[in-house]
């Protein structure tokens, strides 16, 4: 099998905005339902997800929809419109329901959790720095592979000023919700 060439980084680039990719979906150039990301400007290919991902987005969504305040609403990979050339699907968002997903900026969440597995590299690299650069106070990397939940706090334009690893028989609260405590290994079990 041949490993994907990427283009060389002093080469331009097409950046696309919101409005080019609504305008290639009814064009017919992409389906609505391709799973795609616009990151600064660039599509990015989402992987396909595995039973693991897929049984823990399960269990946090059970999570949050039980343990969630009335005035919280739950959104499980709903699209987040965070600036012209940005739009990403996180696997869950806990925002205040009196916001539209369209409304929302990176400081109206509550707490932000990708669940990874082929992505982590990614979730903790790329979507990390843009969720802080757009004010994502709590955000979560829930590593299904080593049962770990690493927690990123204290946003910077670049960065989280805060980042601590939860391994799975350590409790983690969110910070915005604070009645909301997990144990990823009570969570997860065997799964």
């Amino acid at each position: 099998m041949n490993a994907p060439v990427r283009p060389s980084p002093d080469l331009p680039r097409r950046l696309f905005t919101t409005q080019d990719v609504f305008r290639m979906i009814e064009a017919g150039v992409m389906q609505e339902d391709e799973n795609v990301e616009l990151i600064e400007g660039e599509l990015v290919v989402m992987a396909a997800k595995k039973n693991d991902h897929e049984i823990a987005k399960s269990a946090f969504n059970e999570w949050l929809v039980k343990g969630k305040a009335d005035d919280q609403r739950v959104g499980v990979e709903t699209t987040l419109y965070l600036a012209e050339l940005l739009f990403v699907e996180p696997d869950l968002m806990l925002y205040p329901r009196a916001f539209k997903p369209q409304e929302l900026s990176g400081g109206d969440i509550t707490l932000l959790i990708e669940i990874s597995d082929e992505s982590l590299s990614r979730d903790l690299g790329l979507k990390a720095a843009t969720y802080a650069h757009h004010g994502v106070r709590d955000y979560w990397v829930v590593d299904v592979e080593t049962r770990r939940v690493i927690v990123h706090r204290d946003p910077s334009d670049e960065a989280y000023r805060s980042i601590e690893t939860f391994e799975a028989d350590r409790e983690v609260a969110a910070r915005l919700a604070p009645d909301l405590r997990v144990r990823l290994g009570d969570l997860l079990g065997d799964a």
